[in-house]
């Protein structure tokens, strides 16, 4: 069986892990497998790489790209399957495709809601536009795939007749990088309580939330310090970020903050340095960081959300959105109850490492690529 997986969109953030993890995966496994891939993109040992630089495109110069040069190279290359991995696929492909679609903010009442009208009415156009090329793809695909049952909910919102051809498979976390983690910190260990977010950014990632935390602990004589990978810049470039970025500035200048992207295969000695795992985003297809931090034994407060609530199950602690106050709460009761952070510690790694496996994610994949070869 011979794979074509369109990975173009692979440059930064959560799909940028999970197709060097993903590559590295159906490779050990003895596919046959062709990647395209943005020219930045390092590929893993093994893997035949197809170098196409049409990420920078406008977006209309991107679309006529895909759905006219793209079907011909696929033609050339032949495989059994085409794999597009981005929540955009060919509206008449020559080979059986599987679709991912890993975007649910363009779809999710609640985003649309709280979220969007504060991008500008240029942003609430593009998105509309984004959702009806991604529903017409939903339309063409053979098979669609999403990393969560929330994620397949909000696109039955929009398509219930799409329902019976969308596939569950959740995400998972690497055992090897995970499952043993390196010996942790004790709580609040050097007299500061250290809290982290994981992600890149996006305005309903809302860190500025983490930030006021940070002020709110410190006002009550409670010495506190944020780690936020990500950089001030991503965050000022964009559109409805004003009130994150001061925030973050705020803080920064305070020296009560730590920006920076950090390398993924050094993130488990991240979360070990670490005392609490803050999520305050509003909206997720399925959250990598609840997965690797819940698995890296460190206590998780997220945003209650569908998402959060189906990776986390009940080894998580949960506020409701947009509550500053709310986070620092339940930073509060983890503070005053040791047998509370032991509990969510011992019950949130033995969920994740049982029911979240990356290898049984791939497996699942395999099957699915079997699944629409038969059918070529």
């Amino acid at each position: 069986m011979k794979v074509l997986m369109n990975a173009i969109s692979a440059r930064r953030g959560g799909i940028l892990t999970y197709t060097g993890n993903l590559l590295r995966s159906l490779t050990d496994r003895g596919i046959r497998l062709q990647v395209a891939v943005p020219h930045e993109f390092k590929a893993p040992d093994g893997v035949e790489a197809i170098r196409i630089g049409v990420a920078n495109y406008n977006p209309a110069h991107r679309l006529m790209w895909e759905q006219t040069v793209w079907p011909l190279m696929i033609r050339k290359l032949a495989p059994d399957v085409l794999f597009s991995s981005a929540n955009f696929g060919l509206l008449h492909s020559p080979v059986p495709q599987l679709l991912l679609m890993r975007e649910g903010g363009l779809f999710d009442p609640f985003y649309l809601s709280h979220v969007s009208p504060h991008l500008g009415l240029r942003a609430g156009l593009f998105r509309a536009a984004r959702r009806r090329l991604m529903l017409a793809s939903v339309d063409r695909a053979d098979l669609v795939m999403t990393p969560s049952q929330a994620m397949k909910d909000l696109i039955t919102l929009w398509r219930p007749d799409a329902a019976r051809k969308i596939e569950v498979n959740r995400y998972g976390t690497r055992e090897e990088m995970f499952a043993n983690p390196m010996p942790r910190r004790s709580w609040r260990a050097d007299g500061v309580l250290r809290l982290l977010m994981v992600s890149v950014y996006y305005p309903h990632k809302r860190p500025g939330d983490i930030c006021r935390l940070v002020e709110q602990l410190e006002a009550q004589g409670i010495a506190a310090h944020a780690t936020i990978t990500m950089t001030l810049d991503e965050v000022r470039r964009s559109p409805g970020s004003a009130l994150d970025w001061i925030a973050m500035e705020r803080l920064l200048a305070a020296g009560k903050l730590t920006l920076g992207p950090i390398p993924y295969s050094e993130l488990p000695a991240l979360y070990a340095s670490q005392d609490v795992f803050v999520f305050p985003a509003v909206a997720e297809t399925f959250g990598h960081p609840l997965a690797e931090a819940l698995s890296s034994g460190l206590p998780v407060i997220a945003a209650d959300t569908p998402v959060a609530r189906e990776v986390c199950g009940d080894h998580a602690l949960y506020v409701q959105p947009f509550l500053p106050r709310a986070l620092f709460e339940r930073v509060m009761e983890l503070d005053a109850d040791p047998a509370l952070r032991q509990r969510l510690t011992a019950e949130g790694r033995s969920h994740i490492l049982s029911d979240l496996r990356w290898e049984d994610h791939v497996d699942r994949l395999v099957a699915l690529f079997t699944k629409l070869a038969r059918r070529r």
